[in-house]
C-alpha cells in the first residue's frame, strides 16, 4: 500500500489541473478528484456512522476513533515514506481560512473552505514542489460524511505572491 501511495504523491506532483475545471467538493466522499487548483486521491474511507445502528446504539464514537486512529497510523507510514523521498514535510495548515470562515468572511473560496472545514484547521504535513504542495490530509467534513485520509496536490492563490502557502 505504502509504494501506491509514494506512486500516487509523485504523479500529483506533475498532474495537470485542467484550465477552467470546477475544483468540486466530491473529495470530501473519498472520491478522486481534479480541478482546477487541486487533486485528491483517497487513500482510506470509513463510512460515515451517521444514522446506522451504530449511531443510535452509541457504539459508533468508539468504532470513529479506532478508524480515526489506524487512519493516523497509516497517514504517519506515508509521511515516513514520503519523507525518505523528498525530505522531511513541513506543517502546514489552513487555520487562517479556518478563522476567516468562523468570522463569517464570504470571499473565501468554496476549495479553501472545504480544506479547512475538512482539516479544521490543524496542522498537516506537506511537501512543496514548485507552486503546489502535497499534502495528506485526515479528517471529516461533518458527521454525515465518511471520514477520509487523502493526497492532495493544492495550487493556492497566494503562493505565487507571498511564496507558498506550505511556508506558513
Amino acid at each position: 500500500m505504502i509504494a501506491d501511495v509514494v506512486a500516487s504523491a509523485q504523479e500529483l506532483v506533475s498532474q495537470q489541473f485542467p484550465e477552467g475545471a470546477e475544483d468540486t467538493s466530491d473529495w470530501l466522499e473519498g472520491v478522486p478528484q481534479i480541478g482546477a487548483r487541486a487533486a485528491f486521491a483517497p487513500i482510506a474511507v470509513f463510512e460515515s456512522l451517521h444514522e446506522t445502528p451504530a449511531d443510535y446504539d452509541g457504539t459508533a464514537w468508539r468504532l470513529w476513533e479506532e478508524a480515526f486512529h489506524g487512519f493516523e497510523e497509516q497517514r504517519q507510514e506515508a509521511v515516513a515514506a514520503l519523507a525518505a523521498k523528498w525530505g522531511p514535510p513541513q506543517s502546514h495548515s489552513f487555520r487562517p481560512e479556518h478563522d476567516r470562515v468562523w468570522a463569517g468572511d464570504e470571499s473565501v473560496s468554496k476549495l479553501e473552505y472545504d480544506l479547512a472545514m475538512f482539516t479544521g484547521g490543524e496542522p498537516f504535513p506537506a511537501w512543496r514542489h514548485g507552486s503546489r504542495i502535497i499534502a495528506l490530509l485526515l479528517g471529516q467534513m461533518d458527521k454525515e460524511f465518511p471520514i477520509v485520509l487523502t493526497l492532495a496536490a493544492l495550487t493556492m492563490p497566494d503562493q505565487a505572491s507571498e511564496g507558498g502557502a506550505a511556508d506558513r
